[in-house]
């Protein structure tokens, strides 16, 4: 069942220029520069030992972390904000937290074009993925990345969460298809403060592969999750579509209070590789 996105000729041609001037230069961290072999993903091993878990308690949808029990109510078991998410999205699980580690890593994958990092970035992604399916309708969900728009693919020549998504459905052996497209239209999420993200998005995403059985669970695949806007507003389209069991997991998220430090920058001034 798996589906894979058809790759512009004009992208696949930037990344064999970029390869070649690739294995002329040595690789490095992305985080902290020690140089790597060229055949190895950008991470040194120290740097991904340093990959910030997430602390708990945690919510039990949602993972946020609920913070120590002695600094507030020790009854709390939800964080509130998931309250208002579609019902049907009722597990989300995000394998590390996005400090500066986390963030090097992904803006490395997203606007670097270290697609290499996306092996790494999987890895620690099964768990939480496991987790997930564990919590779903049937136990055996497929992997549907969150699509980006026709834009930011030709810009960047490849979607950040299908690389994620086929490099976790590989480890995991599970279906993955090409579900939702996402309409042009819409200012980039990075852009934009937490409050206007959900507006955003929201009924930006429709399903487009109407062949799946509605019996099926959804487990969307994503880099980041800073609000969950996105998250829920494709968990919106696969509800109306008959879904009722969808999960969602992500390499990083955010917490809080959001630090604008390790906010990811307009993609306008980066130079994808």
């Amino acid at each position: 069942m798996t589906s894979l996105a058809r790759t512009p000729r004009r992208g696949w041609i930037g990344r064999r220029i970029a390869a070649s001037f690739d294995a002329l230069i040595p690789a490095a961290c992305v985080t902290c520069g020690r140089g790597l072999a060229v055949d190895l993903p950008p991470l040194c091993g120290l740097c991904r030992a340093r990959l910030g878990t997430l602390p708990a308690p945690r919510c039990p949808r949602c993972a946020e972390p609920l913070g120590s029990p002695s600094a507030g109510d020790p009854t709390v078991e939800r964080c509130g904000t998931c309250e208002d998410w579609t019902p049907s999205l009722c597990a989300v699980e995000s394998a590390v937290a996005y400090d500066r580690i986390g963030a090097s890593v992904v803006r490395g994958l997203k606007y670097g074009g270290w697609r290499s990092l996306a092996s790494v970035m999987a890895d620690v992604m099964v768990g939480g993925f496991r987790r997930v399916a564990r919590r779903l309708e049937p136990p055996d969900p497929i992997l549907v990345p969150v699509p980006t728009t026709r834009a930011r693919l030709r810009e960047r020549g490849f979607n950040q969460a299908l690389a994620l998504a086929v490099a976790l459905a590989d480890r995991t052996s599970s279906d993955l298809v090409e579900a939702l497209r996402r309409p042009g239209g819409g200012d980039s999420q990075t852009r934009l403060a937490a409050a206007r993200r959900g507006h955003n998005v929201e009924g930006r995403f429709r399903m487009l592969d109407d062949s799946i059985e509605v019996d099926r669970a959804i487990v969307l695949v994503d880099d980041v999750l800073t609000t969950g806007a996105t998250l829920r507003a494709c968990a919106d389209a696969c509800a109306q579509a008959g879904f009722r069991s969808i999960g969602a997991v992500t390499f990083a998220r955010t917490l809080r209070p959001l630090d604008d430090a390790f906010r990811e920058p307009p993609e306008a001034n980066t130079r994808p590789r």
